[in-house]
C-alpha cells in the first residue's frame, strides 16, 4: 500500500541549531521554546504564547493581523484587537529577546505590510519541521528500495514524535487537523518500522513498534497481527493469546465487531487450532 507522508509545508530543515542568537520550538506533546538552549516557557506566557505556537506552526506564510485577531480575540472589535495583538507582539519579542536594545527590530518575529512571520533567515528549529523532514527523506528512499538508510531517517523522525501535535491546545480548532495528519504520518512511519523489524527477524524490536501502534490506534489489526507473530516467533504464545484477546476486545468496543478473517487465520496458524 502507498504510504502518504507528505504533508502541506514539508521540506529541507536544519538540524537542532546551537549557535547564538538560536531559538528551538517545541510543538508536539507540550510546547516548548528555548533561546540558545535556555527554556524560556516561564517567560512566554498567556497570548505571547499563543501567537507563537501560530507562527511557529504556520512558519512560511506571512499571517494576516485580522487572521490572528479572530484567532486570539474573536470577541474583540477590529481596533482594539490591532491594538491588543500589537502590545502581545512586543510582549513576545521581549520575552525572546530581552537583550535587545529598544528600537531595533527583533530577530525572530517580523511584522510587515499587516501580517506576522517568524523570521525565515533566523535560527529557528521545530520540532514538526525535523520530523516532516525526516519522514520525507525515509519515504522517498523506501521508495527507490534503500531500505537500510529509509528506517535510519524514520527512528529519527519516530524519535521527534514526543505526543501528539500541541496537546495542551487540542480543543483549538486551528490544531485539529494538523494534529490528525502528523498522527497518521507517525503511525505510518511506525508501521514501517515495525515491518522492517519484523521482515529482519528482529521481532523484540516489532513488538515495541507494535505496542505504540495499538496505543495510537487500538483498531489496528495489522499491527495485533505482527505482535502475534513476533511472540510466536519468540516461542511466547500465551502473549501471542494475549494480544488476540486485547484485539477482538478493542474491536468490540470501538467498532462494534470481531477481528477480520485475516487476524483469525493468523491466530489460528500459531496455534493450529480453531478459536
Amino acid at each position: 500500500m502507498a504510504m502518504r507522508l507528505e504533508l502541506p509545508g514539508e521540506g529541507k530543515t536544519k538540524e537542532k541549531p546551537v549557535a547564538y542568537g538560536s531559538l528551538s520550538l517545541q510543538l508536539f506533546s507540550s510546547f516548548e521554546v528555548a533561546r540558545d538552549g535556555v527554556p524560556l516557557n516561564g517567560r512566554v506566557g498567556g497570548k505571547a504564547r499563543q501567537l507563537l505556537k501560530i507562527l511557529a506552526a504556520n512558519r512560511g506564510r506571512s499571517i494576516p493581523r485580522d487572521e490572528l485577531i479572530e484567532t486570539l480575540w474573536p470577541e474583540s472589535d477590529p481596533a482594539t484587537g490591532a491594538n491588543s495583538l500589537k502590545v502581545t507582539a512586543h510582549n513576545l519579542r521581549s520575552a525572546l529577546e530581552p537583550d535587545r536594545p529598544i528600537g531595533l527590530p527583533g530577530t525572530f518575529v517580523i511584522a510587515q505590510d499587516r501580517t506576522y512571520r517568524l523570521d525565515p533567515d533566523a535560527e529557528i528549529w521545530i520540532d514538526v519541521d525535523a520530523f516532516q523532514h525526516h519522514a520525507h527523506q525515509g519515504h522517498a528512499l523506501d521508495v527507490r528500495g534503500e531500505t537500510g538508510t529509509a528506517k535510519h531517517y524514520y527512528e529519527k523522525a519516530e524519535a521527534l514524535y514526543a505526543g501528539d501535535y500541541l496537546e495542551d491546545d487540542v480543543y483549538e480548532d486551528w490544531t485539529i487537523v494538523r494534529r490528525e495528519q502528523l498522527k497518521d504520518v507517525y503511525l505510518e512511519i511506525l508501521g514501517r518500522l515495525a515491518l522492517m523489524s519484523f521482515r529482519g527477524e528482529a521481532h523484540h524490536a516489532a513488538i515495541r513498534y507494535c505496542h505504540k501502534i495499538v496505543t495510537a490506534d487500538p483498531c489496528r489489526e495489522d499491527a495485533y497481527q505482527m505482535l502475534m507473530q513476533s511472540h510466536g516467533a519468540l516461542n511466547q504464545p500465551a502473549r501471542a493469546g494475549a494480544w488476540y484477546a486485547v484485539c477482538r476486545t478493542k474491536l468490540m468496543r470501538e467498532v462494534g465487531s470481531g477481528p477480520s478473517e485475516e487476524t483469525v487465520l493468523a491466530f489460528e496458524k500459531l496455534f493450529h487450532q480453531a478459536v
